[in-house]
């Protein structure tokens, strides 16, 4: 079997070289991204593996892939408590005011929300059990009314709770694997080759991809770059402020300059630099060959000498006479002055 080539060292080289080794608990690499997620400066990345080790304080805050169907039961007695029995229940039963109240408090009564610690999860799936029998916040308002209702002819609820099968509880486990190997990639694919701490946005937007889906429109890489160097700024992170590319065959793209020859910007730009292109407003600065595209404006043609005459009817025909008429009295005067007379 071959092994994994790694090209970094540190924490990120380390889970890189981990993520897909199936003896590595998973609980041991979230670990590591707490501790990556502090050397980059994430709060994101911290806070989000310490929610999956710890588990989730808010039913709204867990991951969709910690979510999955499940049936909606009810351990249903006679009317002394005796005689139980696990009844199936679908939310047809309830009225439409109670299921539009439902739906404005976010619950899913065939959803399970298994926002536990990853510790617990990793339990529950090596129990030997079938089926899990888990008890959601809102399960004593259903039993409530259900029993309003008189939803079980001769007999009362008792409790309500959602059966999740063990197959189910395996497949978070993997789905959880899957967003950390998920975010690793694009750690790795954020970071530049042999930098072993990747960048915060970087990590704050791998995070935001894992978590929600959502992929900002460009990617981010490292703000500075040299000859033939690269910078793209991240859409919408109000974090990152203008920045400046220095090198020949630079490219920016947002609100940054470029110095160089053969540099190229698009947005709200300046280039400087022989062969500077531009797309947008901008002004291309001191270069020769300069290229606009949009309302721009570049030094492309040197300035035409114009005559006497022509620089005078750009300044008015007035001022044009006003001009002549000064000029023939000073020759006159000068002619008096060196004793000439007509």
């Amino acid at each position: 079997m071959f092994g994994m080539v790694n090209w970094r060292d540190g924490v990120l080289g380390q889970i890189e070289a981990e993520v897909a080794d199936s003896k590595v608990q998973l609980s041991s690499l979230l670990q590591r991204v707490v501790v990556l997620g502090g050397e980059a400066g994430s709060e994101k990345m911290r806070d989000w593996a310490l929610q999956e080790l710890h588990g989730y304080a808010h039913a709204d805050t867990v991951p969709e892939y910690r979510r999955v169907a499940a049936a909606l039961m009810a351990f249903v007695t006679n009317h002394a408590g005796y005689n139980g029995r696990p009844v199936q229940f679908h939310d047809s039963v309830f009225p439409d005011e109670v299921r539009e109240f439902l739906r404005k408090k976010k619950v899913d009564l065939e959803e399970a929300v298994l926002g536990q610690g990853i510790g617990v999860i990793e339990a529950m799936a090596d129990e030997g059990k079938d089926v899990h029998n888990i008890v959601p916040p809102w399960a004593p308002f259903i039993a409530d009314t259900l029993n309003e209702r008189n939803a079980v002819s001769n007999g009362r609820v008792g409790e309500v709770y959602l059966a999740v099968p063990n197959a189910s509880v395996r497949g978070v486990l993997v789905r959880i694997h899957t967003a950390l190997a998920q975010l690793v990639g694009e750690l790795a694919a954020l970071t530049p080759r042999g930098q072993e701490v990747p960048d915060r946005l970087a990590a704050d937007q791998a995070v935001q991809f894992v978590v929600t889906g959502d992929r900002p429109v460009i990617n981010y890489s490292a703000q500075r770059a040299g000859d033939g160097g690269t910078n793209v700024a991240v859409a919408g992170v109000t974090e990152a402020g203008p920045v400046t590319v220095s090198g020949a065959n630079s490219m920016v793209v947002g609100s940054q300059s470029a110095n160089g020859a053969g540099s190229s910007v698009v947005g709200v730009q300046a280039p400087g630099g022989a062969g500077s292109t531009v797309a947008g407003g901008q002004a291309v600065q001191a270069g020769r060959d300069a290229d606009t595209v949009g309302s721009g404006a570049g030094d492309r043609e040197p300035p035409v000498r114009e005559g006497w005459w022509a620089r005078l009817r750009k300044r008015g025909v007035i001022v044009a006479l006003a001009t002549i008429v000064g000029a023939l009295a000073a020759v006159t005067g000068t002619a008096v002055a060196l004793g000439w007379r007509p």
